[in-house]
């Protein structure tokens, strides 16, 4: 055999072992770090006090935003009510509804009304509260 046809397959063979290797460690990854979460499939509530501390909330099921203590989350604000607002997930979905506040909730600047869809990007104002979907 021609010594270019032994270095030809010396390099195929070293590139097949290569693409192994690198198959096998790509595999062990998936199995240590478990499996991937797609970030756009859960959304979260960026929520900005008046203070300006703001602290991201993922969105499983149902969560009410309210001053008092039943609420999921709980808000330091005056003009929020003890239940002002709740979130429900449904699948990648998240719809808002106001819980017959007293101030009210916008999205958008526009009053919310009912139970709405809200979308990565809208902006809530619950009392003096911002909250962000993400």
């Amino acid at each position: 055999m021609p010594i270019v046809a032994v270095n030809i397959v010396k390099v195929l063979f070293a590139v097949a072992l290569y693409g192994f290797l690198f198959y096998v460690a790509r595999a062990m990854r998936g199995h240590i770090a478990g499996p991937r979460v797609d970030a756009a499939a859960t959304p979260s509530l960026e929520v900005t006090q008046p203070g300006g501390s703001a602290h991201t909330y993922p969105i499983e099921g149902v969560v009410v935003l309210g001053r008092g203590e039943s609420a999921d989350i709980r808000l330091d604000d005056e003009y929020a009510s003890d239940r002002h607002a709740s979130f429900t997930r449904e699948g990648t979905r998240l719809f808002l509804e106001d819980l017959g506040s007293t101030n009210g909730t916008t999205v958008d600047g526009q009053d919310a009304a009912g139970r709405i869809e809200v979308s990565p990007g809208s902006t809530i104002m619950v009392g003096r509260t911002k909250v962000r979907v993400r």
